[in-house]
């Protein structure tokens, strides 16, 4: 377990998932390994988003407005390096996961998932990958979102 207090959220991150340890808070996924964090998922993502001159819940916010997404929007940290992130479940809750669509093996993840309600695999383009909470369903509508954002973005 390596430990990284000093992280900051980059073009290599492909991951943030909340952990239940006496010490670490967050498990954060990245092209270059694995580390653990005292910080929240959720203070990870602030932090990035006031480097990039935004706010969390703005960039939440802008996103729900323009695009009309209702609930469990993706978050936009920075639109010139497509750091889009998909929340697994509100992005209030302490339980969220989240994922960098950069990463994201979209067709494997889709072409993988089974028709059922059980758990689905999030595959990443270098070959790795991650089992979540989320159903076939769900997991599809978070990636549509996101990729109609990045499709936006880069217009």
């Amino acid at each position: 377990m390596e430990v990284n207090e000093n992280y900051v959220i980059n073009i290599d991150t492909k991951a943030l998932k909340p952990v239940q340890h006496f010490q670490y808070q967050t498990k954060i996924l990245d092209a270059k390994g694995e580390y653990y964090s005292t910080k929240t998922c959720k203070e990870l993502l602030m932090e990035s988003c006031i480097e990039n001159l935004t706010t969390f819940d703005g960039a939440l916010t802008a996103v729900r407005k323009r695009f009309g997404f209702t609930k469990e929007p993706p978050l936009v940290i920075d639109k010139v390096n497509e750091l889009i992130v998909i929340p697994t479940k509100s992005p209030t809750s302490h339980r969220c996961s989240w994922y960098f669509l950069s990463h994201i093996d979209v067709t494997q993840t889709l072409s993988s998932s089974k028709e059922t309600s059980q758990a689905q695999t999030i595959y990443f383009h270098d070959q790795t990958h991650l089992p979540t909470s989320l159903s076939r369903h769900s997991l599809k509508e978070k990636l549509s979102k996101a990729l109609t954002v990045q499709h936006d973005i880069r217009k």
